[in-house]
C-alpha cells in the first residue's frame, strides 16, 4: 500500500476486516428489503434507501476521518509532498465506492420490484452517494474528538434527513440538496428541481476540498 493514499488504506482495511465487511453489507440489505418485498407504499422503501445513503455517507465518512486524526495517521499524511486536496479526493472516492456497493444490492431490488432501471436513478444515486461522502468530510473539520464527532456526525444526518423533505415536505429547501432527488427519482416524481443533482454533489464535493488543507493541519496555500 502506498503510505500517501487514503483511497488505497480505505480499500485495503475494509477488505481485510472481512467481519466489518459483512455486517457492513448484511446491514442495509435486513433492513431494507423487508420494506422493498413488503406490500408496503412505494416511499417508505424509496424514504430508507435514502435515509441509508445518507446516514452511510456522513457518518461513516466523517467519523473515519475524526479517528484518523486522533491516531496521528493525517498528522504523518500532513508531512508528505502530496496535496491534502488529492488526499482527500481519494479517501472521497474510497468511501463513495464502498458505500455505494453496500446500498446497491437494495437499489437493485427495490427497481426490481418497484421500477425500471434508467439512467437518471444511476445519476441521482451516485450523486447522493458523493454528496454524502463530501459532507461527512466537511463535518469531520470540527469535531475534537470522537465523542464529538459522534455528535456532529447524528445531527448532520438529522439535518439532512429533514431537509430533504424525508419526514415531511419542506418545499422551499428540499431542491437544494442532492438527496431529495434520489427518493423523487425512485418515486418516478415527475417536474423538474432547480438545480441537478450532479451540480449539487460537485458544489458539496467542492467544499469539502477547499476546507481539506484544515484536516491535515496545513495552511491553505501549501501542498502540491
Amino acid at each position: 500500500m502506498r503510505p500517501d493514499s487514503l483511497f488505497q488504506k480505505e480499500i485495503i482495511t475494509d477488505l481485510r476486516d472481512r467481519r466489518g465487511l459483512f455486517f457492513k453489507f448484511a446491514l442495509p440489505a435486513a433492513l431494507l428489503l423487508p420494506l422493498i418485498f413488503a406490500d408496503l407504499p412505494v416511499s417508505l422503501p424509496a424514504t430508507g434507501i435514502t435515509v441509508a445513503v445518507i446516514f452511510s455517507g456522513v457518518f461513516g465518512s466523517s467519523i473515519g476521518l475524526v479517528r484518523l486524526r486522533e491516531n496521528g495517521m493525517l498528522e504523518r499524511m500532513a508531512m508528505l509532498p502530496i496535496s491534502p486536496r488529492r488526499l482527500t479526493a481519494g479517501y472521497i472516492l474510497a468511501n463513495t465506492l464502498l458505500d455505494g456497493a453496500q446500498i446497491a444490492v437494495p437499489l437493485a431490488a427495490f427497481l426490481f420490484v418497484h421500477l425500471p432501471a434508467t439512467p437518471e436513478v444511476a445519476v441521482s444515486f451516485v450523486s447522493a452517494v458523493v454528496a454524502a461522502n463530501a459532507l461527512g468530510v466537511i463535518v469531520a473539520a470540527a469535531p475534537g474528538s470522537s465523542g464529538e464527532g459522534h455528535l456532529y456526525a447524528i445531527v448532520t444526518v438529522m439535518a439532512a434527513i429533514a431537509l430533504s423533505g424525508l419526514v415531511t415536505a419542506t418545499p422551499h429547501a428540499q431542491g437544494l440538496l442532492p438527496f431529495w432527488y434520489l427518493y423523487a427519482t425512485l418515486l418516478a416524481i415527475p417536474g423538474t428541481f432547480p438545480l441537478s443533482p450532479v451540480a449539487l454533489a460537485s458544489l458539496i464535493l467542492g467544499s469539502a476540498l477547499v476546507i481539506s488543507p484544515w484536516l491535515f493541519g496545513r495552511s491553505v496555500g501549501s501542498g502540491g
